[in-house]
């Protein structure tokens, strides 16, 4: 937790080593491997509609079914023991969507109040 309270959360480019304090954002349907050493695995599937961005971005798909609506599902289910408690978020977005998925979650109030999303590292 931060010191607001907010829950971490941080972009990745790869798989990091499985933490069991910690929920996995994947993207593009990708299932990890250790899938039992998280506290938790989302795999996002692309969107399919033909106009969606190329790799499918969930951005454009509103808060219904985009990345904001999904981690507040997975926040409710977190508050009523549906998933193991987690402390941090770790995202493996889809290949070159991560701007599109940082924006859409730091455009969404709830997901703002709720997650502090961690800047970009160095490129």
């Amino acid at each position: 937790m931060t010191a607001d309270g907010r829950i971490p959360l941080e972009f990745v480019t790869a798989i990091p080593v499985p933490r069991s304090d910690t929920l996995l954002v994947v993207g593009d349907g990708r299932t990890p491997p250790a899938v039992g050493a998280w506290a938790d695995v989302a795999v996002i599937n692309a969107v399919t509609s033909p106009f969606a961005h190329v790799a499918g971005c969930l951005c454009c798909t509103g808060r219904g079914e985009g990345i904001a609506a999904a981690l507040g599902d997975i926040f409710r289910r977190r508050a009523t023991g549906g998933v193991k408690w987690f402390t941090r978020i770790v995202v493996l977005p889809p290949t070159g969507q991560e701007a599109a998925w940082r924006a859409a979650l730091a455009g969404d109030v709830l997901a703002s109040a709720r997650f502090a999303i961690c800047p970009p590292g160095p490129a």
